[in-house]
């Protein structure tokens, strides 16, 4: 058994010969635990780039990223105060644009207002002309020392008086009406009650003076005496 071993070992070739011949065997002393990386290795990802050089380029694309987003908000929100400023430009011109045709209008109104009102005294003024002369004739005639016919001037003021009240009435004047009518004091202004029967208790039975209105607005009460009964 010895010779046999000691023949094994005389056939082996020496780390001298080995080197001689140019092979040198190496042994890999080194131990290696299955399925984790070694300290300084880092695995590979597919394609081949490491773990770490692909986090390091992930986090600069995600900072580059952020500020374009950024960028592009700062963008919009100045465009946005831009429009804000633009249209509060625009709403204060047509405030005032607004305010100075309001004031024109209101002015252009009044104008109307007043030649119409201008024109409408006018027309009035034309229409009593003619009472005006008729009551100045009246009054030359009153003052002559020698009057021919003093019946002529009474019929003469009455014509005028008629023809004054003409014209107020085609003004829209009316009368009240009081004499045999029910006392009414949104009409009617009581000046003095007499005793009456009792079918004629607060009804007017005279009119002292008259009143007078235009459409439903009244100018002038009517003064009136009043009936009231005993019973």
């Amino acid at each position: 058994m010895s010779s046999q071993t000691e023949r094994e070992k005389r056939q082996r070739p020496t780390r001298v010969e080995e080197e001689e011949a140019g092979e040198v065997r190496v042994t890999d002393r080194r131990r290696f635990t299955t399925g984790a990386p070694a300290p300084d290795e880092t695995p590979a990802e597919e394609g081949g780039e490491p773990t770490g050089a692909t986090g390091a380029t992930g986090a600069t694309g995600a900072t580059g990223a952020t500020e374009a987003k950024l960028a592009e908000a700062e963008s919009k929100l100045a465009e946005a105060e831009r429009q804000v400023r633009d249209y509060a430009d625009r709403f204060r011109h047509a405030q005032a644009q607004l305010r100075a045709e309001n004031d024109e209008l209101r002015a252009r109104l009044q104008r109307n207002f007043e030649q119409k009102l201008e024109v409408a005294r006018g027309d009035l003024v034309a229409g009593l002309l003619e009472v005006l002369d008729n009551l100045k004739r009246a009054v030359a005639a009153a003052g002559e020392k020698r009057l021919a016919d003093p019946g002529a001037l009474a019929e003469g003021v009455r014509a005028t008086a008629e023809l004054f009240e003409a014209r107020m009435r085609s003004l829209g004047l009316a009368t009240v009406p009081a004499e045999g009518e029910l006392f009414d004091p949104q009409v009617h202004e009581a000046v003095e009650t007499v005793a009456v029967p009792p079918e004629q208790d607060q009804r007017v039975v005279a009119e002292l003076q008259p009143g007078y209105k235009i459409g439903e607005r009244l100018l002038r009460p009517a003064r009136v005496r009043v009936g009231r009964s005993g019973d």
